[in-house]
């Protein structure tokens, strides 16, 4: 039997989208500028000008564009409090693509408004890209709209990938701190 430890760091905790740029398909009005989801306010108050919105149309979309290739680990999305179902069915895509606005990027998740709660959490598992993408594919013209957009992740690697040929390989977690995991290895051939 062979064993190997691995030191890899882990997804940061710091919210990347506070450093990108926010644009959408559309605006509402001074009230519902793409920049007021990566404010850093999650008042999910309309009227407090802390949320985005699109007009009415088909196929509405919000985009945020990072000052470079990251590896999303999680995405936070604030609803806000009033018109809540305009959250749902919108798919996030993450990727460094923009042919059609980029929303051909792979996709991370789709989401729904939750009753229970006004901010969801997504997992991406450290998908890569410079851009990320709030969508809804339907030809019936509705408002994408929601008050805060949180991107944690970071520019270098969060998992290494260790390839066995001709034996079989246990992954066991040793310890996890702060940003660095240690992970032990093992495989019999």
């Amino acid at each position: 039997m062979f064993t190997i430890f691995v030191l890899f760091q882990s997804a940061s905790r710091i919210n990347v989208a506070l450093s990108g740029t926010a644009i959408q398909s559309s605006t509402y009005s001074n009230l519902g500028k793409a920049e007021h989801a990566i404010d850093g306010n999650s008042d999910p108050e309309w009227e407090h000008y802390s949320c985005s919105s699109t007009s009415y149309e088909a196929k509405p979309w919000w985009r945020l564009e990072l000052p470079g290739v990251y590896r999303v680990s999680e995405i936070q999305v604030t609803n806000r409090n009033a018109k809540r179902k305009r959250l749902n069915s919108v798919e996030i895509f993450i990727g460094n693509s923009l042919v059609n606005n980029s929303n051909d990027n792979p996709r991370c998740a789709i989401i729904n408004d939750d009753p229970g709660c006004l901010t969801q959490t997504v997992k991406c598992w450290g998908m890569a890209g410079r851009f990320i993408n709030f969508y809804k594919s339907f030809d019936v013209a509705d408002a994408l709209t929601f008050c805060e957009v949180k991107v944690y992740g970071g520019r270098n690697s969060i998992h290494h990938y260790l390839i066995i040929k001709g034996g079989m390989a246990v992954l066991e977690p040793l310890l996890i701190s702060h940003h660095w995991s240690i992970v032990k290895f093992c495989w019999s051939l």
